[in-house]
């Protein structure tokens, strides 16, 4: 995604678009158009949806993030001329606006979790996982038409769901360097009273690096802070614990805590300021308890010694990585300061030292407990 092959003309991506925040208004009506619509099934389970014959709802997550799936929507696209509006969470958008950027069909945007209005609708990537070699492997930048922001659509947002898009507002407020923003969306109510407020200036956070580094060649890869760590989990937790995953935005917090904890171990994060910021984190309204933690991660049916080389496998997938030896990560100076090597806004750590700060990392924050130690 936006890295050519050896034979392939490297072709930039340029566009912008217009994020529309819709305040009391009945979310359903947003999709009354004339071209085909994919919603996410789950939305229309929660607000009784009646289909159209040009709509098509699909019932997605990780393991369905295909070029399978992305097939299915082109052909059903190709049948149904007009514009695109595509209507659910982060994996819905990624997947159909892939398939409707093959297509070249203009599309909008219209996201009904907290994640996906935060993240996921803002940018202009769009991509699947791709088998063994790992989360979001192939893709391309596609810009849509509209983002439509329609808070009301979090009335039927679950609490896990909810704080797992907490998660990635708090990320946000880090990479902004605004400790007050941060401070209040780390205590944030679920509630869409509480969260409405804030959004523009989330949404901005993005759409301000993005419009200063477009093709990721910069800046733009802080907004991946805390995912190295995070995709490795999630990796494990659905090959462990299918059922019942971690979500992105769970994984997201703790793969912050890590970054952080490798900041202040490589010395580029006092212990002050890592010490303020980890116990924000901690004691947030959004981090994901221990105990379930474990349980998602599937931790009990990995094989004893296993979890370590499990989570390295996961971080070697990275799609910053640059080194066989070593792998990329987002590292923290101070509010909304980064580490930089040269223009590159990663530094890369050998495997070696990842595996002892990793295993450190669980044992001292309590995420792996004393029962299931024996499976580092």
């Amino acid at each position: 995604r936006g890295v050519a092959y050896s034979r392939q003309i490297v072709e930039q991506a340029e566009g912008s678009y217009s994020v529309h925040f819709k305040a009391g208004i009945n979310p359903p009506t947003l999709f009354e158009e004339e071209g085909p619509t994919i919603l996410d099934q789950k939305v229309v389970k929660a607000w009784q949806l009646k289909l159209r014959p040009q709509d098509l709802a699909l019932d997605l997550d990780e393991t369905r993030k295909t070029l399978e799936t992305v097939a299915q929507i082109k052909t059903w696209i190709k049948a149904h001329p007009w514009n695109v509006s595509i209507v659910g969470g982060g994996i819905l958008a990624d997947v159909a606006a892939f398939a409707a950027a093959l297509l070249q069909r203009p599309f909008r945007l219209i996201p009904t979790t907290l994640l996906a209005m935060l993240d996921a609708c803002i940018g202009g990537k769009t991509g699947v996982n791709f088998g063994k070699y790992g989360k979001n492997q192939l893709g391309l930048f596609a810009f849509p038409l509209e983002v439509i922001v329609a808070p009301a659509w979090l009335r039927t947002l679950n609490d896990r769901e909810f704080k797992a898009g907490l998660a990635e507002g708090y990320k946000h407020a880090l990479i902004k360097g605004d400790p007050k923003l941060a401070a209040a969306i780390a205590q944030l109510p679920l509630k869409i009273e509480a969260i409405e407020p804030y959004l523009a200036s989330l949404v901005a956070v993005k759409a301000e690096i993005i419009h200063e580094d477009p093709n990721e060649t910069g800046k733009r890869a802080v907004l991946n802070f805390g995912h190295t760590l995070a995709h490795a989990l999630e990796k494990i937790s659905h090959e462990h614990n299918p059922s019942n995953p971690i979500l992105h935005g769970e994984a997201i917090g703790i793969g912050m805590l890590f970054a952080l904890y490798v900041s202040k171990s490589l010395g580029h994060l006092s212990e002050a300021r890592f010490q303020e910021i980890a116990n924000q984190l901690k004691s947030s309204t959004f981090l994901v308890p221990h105990e379930a933690f474990r349980n998602h991660l599937g931790l009990s049916k990995l094989k004893p010694g296993s979890l370590i080389d499990a989570i390295i496998a996961g971080i070697m997938q990275d799609k910053k990585n640059l080194e066989n030896h070593s792998s990329e990560w987002i590292l923290m100076r101070e509010w909304g300061d980064f580490v930089q090597t040269g223009a590159l806004y990663t530094v890369g750590i050998p495997h070696l030292q990842i595996r002892k700060l990793c295993r450190d990392f669980l044992v001292d924050s309590g995420l792996v407990d004393s029962t299931h130690r024996d499976r580092l």
